[in-house]
C-alpha cells in the first residue's frame, strides 16, 4: 500500500511538472519543423500585423479626412491664378421720355470688360497654392503613420492580453495538478491540509487574474476593431507572433534621417516656405492690377455708328497704409512659422531619443529574461518540485516558485511588446520601417 501511494505521487508530481515544462514555454517553443498544411491552416486563423495595417490604411476615417483636405487643396490651385470672370454689359442710352428703352434708345452698346490681376502676383499666388496642397499632403503622410504607429501599438496590446490568458489558463491547469498532489499527500498522511487550502487559494487567485486579462483582450479587440472601421464586436483571430523587427541606428543617424524624412517636420518646413511667398506677394500689392475694355456702339443715323472703343485701366495703389499693414502681418507670421519650425525640430529630437533609448532598454530586457532570468526561474521550480516530492521542501516552495515563473513569463512578453512599441514610434518619428531580426523567444 506505501509502495502503490509513493509511485502514484511521483507520476502525479511528473504529470505536473511535464505540464509545467510545456506550458511555461512560449509559442517559439514548438518544433521549427511542421507540415506546411499545418502552418497554413494557423496562418488562416491568426491576425498579423500586416493585415491590421493595411485595413487601418484603407478603411481608417481619420486617414480618408486627411486624404479628402489634401484633394480639397489640389483643386484650390488653378482657383488661385485663373483670372476672374469677365463683364458683359448691354447699354441704352439717351432713351427719350415715354418711349421704349429698348427699341428707342438712342444709343445701344455692348460693352465687354476683363479685369487682369498682375502676372506676378498671379503666379504668386499659384506658388502658395502648391505650398499648400503639399502642406496638406505631408500632413497626410504624418496621419497616416501616426495611424500606423497607433495600430501596432493596440496590436501588441492585443497580443500581450492573448499571451496574459494563454499564461494563466496554462497556469490553472498546473496549479490543479498540484492541488491534487497536496490532497493526495494530504490523504496518506505525509502532507497537512493547509498545503490543499493554499493551493486552492492560488488556484482562485490565479482565476482572478485569467478573469481581468480576458477583460483586457476584449478592450484590446474593441479598439483595433475601431481603429479599422469595424463594429467594436467583431470577432477577431488570435494574433501572429510579432512580425521581425530590430532597432536600426544608433541615435545621430536616426536623427539625421527624421529632420530630411519626418512628415510632420516637412509640413513645417513648407509653412516656412509658403510664409515666405506671402511676405513678397504683400510686398507685391504696392503693384498695380489692369483692367482691359472694349465696347462696340450702335447709333442710328449718326456718323460715330457701329464704332469701337477700347480701354485700358490701372489700379492705384494709393492707400499705402493697406499695404504697409498687410506687408507688417506677413511678416510676423514668417516669424511665427520660423519658431514653430524650429520648436518642431527640438521636439521630434527628444520624442526620437527618448523612443530610441526606451525600445534599446526594452530590447536588453528582452535578452536578460531570454538568456538568464527565465531559465534560472525553471530550474527554481524544478529544484522545489524534486524537493517536494523527497519532503525536503514545503509547498509554500512550490507555489512561490510557480509564481515567480508565472510573474517573470509575463514580464518577458511586457517587455517584448514595449521594445515593438516604441520601436513603431522610431519609425514614425524617422519615416522609416525597420527591419531584421526579432529577439529569440525564451527557450
Amino acid at each position: 500500500m506505501k509502495t502503490g501511494t509513493i509511485v502514484m505521487l511521483i507520476s502525479g508530481i511528473c504529470a505536473a511538472a511535464g505540464a509545467q515544462d510545456g506550458s511555461s514555454k512560449p509559442d517559439g517553443l514548438l518544433p521549427q519543423v511542421q507540415a506546411s498544411s499545418t502552418s497554413m491552416a494557423v496562418a488562416a486563423t491568426t491576425l498579423s500585423l500586416a493585415q491590421v495595417i493595411a485595413e487601418v490604411r484603407e478603411k481608417n476615417p481619420e486617414l480618408k479626412a486627411a486624404k479628402a483636405v489634401s484633394a480639397v487643396y489640389k483643386a484650390r490651385i488653378k482657383q488661385a491664378y485663373i483670372l476672374k470672370d469677365p463683364v458683359i454689359e448691354f447699354e441704352r442710352m439717351y432713351t427719350p421720355s415715354g418711349k421704349n428703352f429698348f427699341n428707342d434708345a438712342g444709343e445701344r452698346n455692348i460693352a465687354i470688360s476683363q479685369e487682369i490681376d498682375n502676372p506676378y502676383k498671379l503666379l504668386l499666388r499659384k506658388n502658395i497654392a502648391k505650398d499648400e496642397h503639399v502642406f496638406y499632403s505631408a500632413l497626410y503622410e504624418a496621419k497616416e503613420r501616426e495611424l500606423t504607429a497607433k495600430a501596432k501599438s493596440l496590436f501588441y496590446e492585443y497580443y500581450m492580453a492573448s499571451k496574459a490568458e494563454q499564461i494563466y489558463n496554462e497556469t490553472v491547469d498546473i496549479l490543479r495538478g498540484f492541488s491534487k498532489i497536496a490532497e493526495t499527500k494530504y490523504s496518506v498522511g505525509s502532507a497537512s491540509q493547509s498545503d490543499a487550502i493554499k493551493a486552492h487559494v492560488e488556484l482562485s487567485r490565479t482565476l482572478n487574474m485569467l478573469v481581468t486579462v480576458t477583460q483586457e483582450k476584449e478592450t484590446a479587440k474593441a479598439m483595433l476593431n475601431a481603429l479599422m472601421d469595424r463594429d467594436t464586436l467583431s470577432v477577431l483571430p488570435e494574433p501572429q507572433e510579432l512580425e521581425p523587427s530590430h532597432p536600426g541606428d544608433d541615435y545621430g543617424k536616426l536623427k539625421a534621417g527624421a529632420l530630411i524624412s519626418n512628415p510632420g517636420l516637412k509640413a513645417y518646413s513648407l509653412k516656412v516656405s509658403q510664409a515666405e511667398r506671402r511676405l513678397t506677394l504683400s510686398k507685391a500689392e504696392y503693384l498695380p492690377d489692369f483692367m482691359l475694355l472694349y465696347r462696340k456702339r450702335k447709333m442710328p443715323g449718326q456718323e460715330i455708328s457701329n464704332t469701337y472703343d477700347v480701354a485700358l485701366g490701372l489700379t492705384v495703389p494709393l492707400w499705402f497704409s493697406k499695404q504697409k499693414a498687410m506687408v507688417k502681418e506677413a511678416g510676423v507670421e514668417k516669424e511665427m512659422a520660423q519658431a514653430e519650425y524650429k520648436a518642431a525640430q527640438n521636439e521630434l529630437a527628444s520624442s526620437l531619443r527618448e523612443a530610441d533609448i526606451k525600445a534599446r532598454s526594452s530590447l536588453r530586457l528582452v535578452e536578460l529574461y531570454r538568456g538568464s532570468v527565465i531559465p534560472q526561474a525553471e530550474e527554481a521550480l524544478k529544484i522545489a518540485q524534486s524537493g517536494y516530492q523527497a519532503e525536503k521542501a514545503d509547498f509554500m516552495d512550490l507555489l512561490d516558485a510557480q509564481r515567480t515563473l508565472l510573474d517573470l513569463r509575463m514580464d518577458y512578453y511586457r517587455y517584448v511588446v514595449d521594445y515593438q512599441t516604441w520601436l513603431a514610434r522610431v519609425e514614425q518619428l524617422t519615416g522609416v520601417e525597420r527591419s531584421g531580426t526579432m529577439p529569440a523567444q525564451v527557450q
